[in-house]
């Protein structure tokens, strides 16, 4: 009987401390782009963008890709954009340029290293205009 309680009190212990490492962290809850509108011309007009992040307990900082931050335009057609967030003008129009990372910057480790969480966006506008 002692070893059973003593057995129920370890487990007890154990799944408390598991489940306190991921609680209290902070959770990214905004993405936002900037500069929030550019433009740049076709030949040579690149800008760079940054995305920073606001999270759960009011702090905010800037991301990067080593926090998972993924960089994406629409149309692809319009501009390029490179990981770090530097867009290319490509052609004349307009584009949305997207910054994308996972709302916990917590890796799980399973058949290699992914992150699970959910996504948040934050997104800027890239008007690409004709060069003389």
């Amino acid at each position: 009987m002692k070893h059973r309680a003593l057995h129920l009190l370890c487990i007890f212990v154990a799944a408390a401390g598991w489940m306190a490492c991921g609680a209290g962290h902070p959770t990214i809850t905004r993405i936002t782009v900037s500069p929030s509108q550019a433009s740049a011309g076709v030949r040579g007009g690149d800008v760079q963008f940054t995305a920073n992040a606001t999270f759960s307990n009011n702090t905010s900082r800037e991301l990067t890709v080593a926090d998972g931050l993924t960089w994406s335009v629409a149309p692809n057609a319009t501009a390029s954009i490179s990981d770090n967030g530097s867009a290319t003008c490509l052609v004349v129009g307009q584009a949305v340029v997207t910054a994308t990372a996972p709302t916990e910057l917590n890796l799980t480790i399973n058949n290699g290293i992914n992150n699970t969480s959910p996504k948040v966006s934050g997104t800027a506008t890239l008007s690409c205009i004709p060069t003389p």
